[in-house]
């Protein structure tokens, strides 16, 4: 009896170590690796062990130790990006190694948000998700050298260490019917221009506020008390898990397991579930960025983001659509190293998630090419940065005009007004690289663009890039 009962505590021993000896969630085959970089990877092993770590791109081997918590950890630089396939191999003594294939060195960007970011290529009907053009484009979508990895929703009151089972994928006809149409469209764009790998962590969840994304030390100040208290409730209640939408939750469940997978930057899409919050937005939006570069450990993480695009929001909502898209505005100018995709010419006042995601993921990756890699093209929407009386006319003063401005058609979204309360139309001509405005008014001290719930822009720079909605007083020319 001794003889069977020695091979199955082997066995059983085997059996765990097998168990115990793997990476980290994030990592598997089909990911996409930063290129020239030092990439952070980790995983679990038996802690007291030592694990080693071979990479295709070098002969350098890596070992770590495994920690009392069963963790390892270890930095490996990368080479430039390439279309070649790589491999990681990852062993310890009396395991079988842990292999992860079809690796590609490139770009990588991480993709959060709400159900703008989150909203597929594939049509969905029920929650009237119709991506414009989405059949064709799912269609010709083989682009092998495009790879994902979307995070699957998960809430939690604590930080948690891992992801479920999701893997990374390459992009064909069949695949990129789940992924992001707005990751889709900008890592396209990203692959076409740059002529590297492009990988996409789309990691969001429909209907988020911007706190469910924020860290428990940041939402335990007084600023955040609201959103604290009712997190509190929940736990008192005894709930196993918060809901979505309150504080850190998904910061907690889905943004901390990923925390220093090594990226170029991030994308963020979202707004419409803090559009009665305007006043506190901007601060709200500092916090998130710096707590997610701290995060990442890196000050300098380029940060680029989508302007809500117009829609009728109802009950208590309605008309402050304006208000939040300016709190963007206002965030993205205080914010370094950050910059905003203006949508208020592509919006649908009557669906919250308008189909026409392929300039937004476009614009952003105009941002991307000229801020993160150094590509001379203007990527910016016309901005006003001063409104002056000038004999007698109103005039505009814009930054980012291109070669200069254009209007598609002469139907107005500006207003002026007297006391900043009440206001009525007002008239516009472009003047080159500047507007200049008839005001019906005396004395007006104020000047809005777009501000109704079912505005359409229609100015535009020579990009093509649409004027925002502003809201702004009137100086006197010196």
């Amino acid at each position: 009896m001794r003889k069977p009962l020695l091979f199955l505590i082997l066995l059983l021993g085997w059996i765990r170590a097998d168990a115990a000896l793997r990476f980290a969630g994030v990592f598997s085959d089909e990911m996409v690796l930063q290129q020239k970089s030092l990439v952070r990877l980790w995983g679990y092993g038996d802690a007291g062990k030592r694990v080693k770590l071979d990479v295709s791109w070098s002969d350098r081997r890596f070992s770590a130790p495994v920690g009392d918590d069963g963790r390892w950890e270890l930095s490996v630089p990368t080479p430039a990006a390439s279309y070649e396939l790589q491999s990681i191999t990852l062993s310890e003594a009396g395991c079988p190694d842990v292999r992860i294939e079809r690796i590609q060195i490139g770009e990588v960007w991480f993709c959060s948000g709400q159900s703008n970011m989150e909203m597929i290529m594939r049509p969905d009907s029920t929650w009237r998700l119709f991506v414009e053009n989405a059949n064709e484009e799912i269609a010709r979508a083989d682009y092998p050298h495009i790879r994902y990895l979307s995070v699957a929703r998960h809430e939690s009151f604590l930080a948690t260490e891992d992801l479920s089972d999701r893997k990374w994928q390459a992009c064909t006809p069949q695949s990129v019917q789940w992924l992001s149409a707005a990751a889709y469209y900008f890592a396209r764009r990203l692959q076409a221009e740059l002529d590297v790998p492009v990988g996409l962590i789309v990691d969001s969840y429909g209907g988020s506020p911007l706190q469910s994304w924020l860290p428990d030390q940041v939402t335990q100040r007084p600023f955040y008390a609201p959103e604290r208290a009712r997190l509190i409730q929940c736990r008192e209640a005894g709930a196993e898990k918060p809901e979505y939408d309150m504080a850190s939750a998904l910061y907690n469940g889905m943004l901390h397991p990923l925390a220093g997978y090594t990226i170029r930057g991030f994308l963020w899409y979202q707004g419409c579930s803090n559009v009665s919050d305007a006043a506190r937005y901007p601060a709200m939006m500092n916090d998130l960025v710096d707590s997610w570069r701290s995060l990442w450990n890196n000050e300098q993480l380029p940060f680029y983001f989508v302007q809500i695009a117009p829609f009728i929001y109802p009950g208590y909502q309605l008309g402050r659509w304006a208000e939040l898209a300016w709190a963007q505005a206002r965030a993205a100018a205080e914010i370094p190293h950050s910059g905003m995709v203006v949508t208020a010419d592509i919006g649908d006042p009557q669906n919250i998630h308008p189909g026409k995601k392929r300039p937004v993921g476009e614009r952003l990756a105009l941002l991307a090419l000229s801020d993160t890699y150094g590509l001379q093209i203007e990527s910016r929407s016309p901005e006003v940065v001063r409104a002056l009386h000038v004999d007698g006319t109103l005039r505009l003063e814009m930054q980012h005009p291109g070669t200069g401005l254009l209007a598609t058609d002469n139907e107005s979204e500006f207003e002026v007004s007297q006391d900043g309360i009440l206001f009525s139309r007002a008239d516009f001509k472009i003047v080159g690289d500047r507007i200049e405005l008839e005001p019906t008014l005396d004395k007006v001290r104020f000047v809005r663009y777009c501000w109704r719930d079912n505005a359409r822009s229609n100015i535009f720079n020579s990009e093509h890039l649409p004027l925002g909605p502003f809201f702004i007083k009137i100086h006197e020319a010196e």
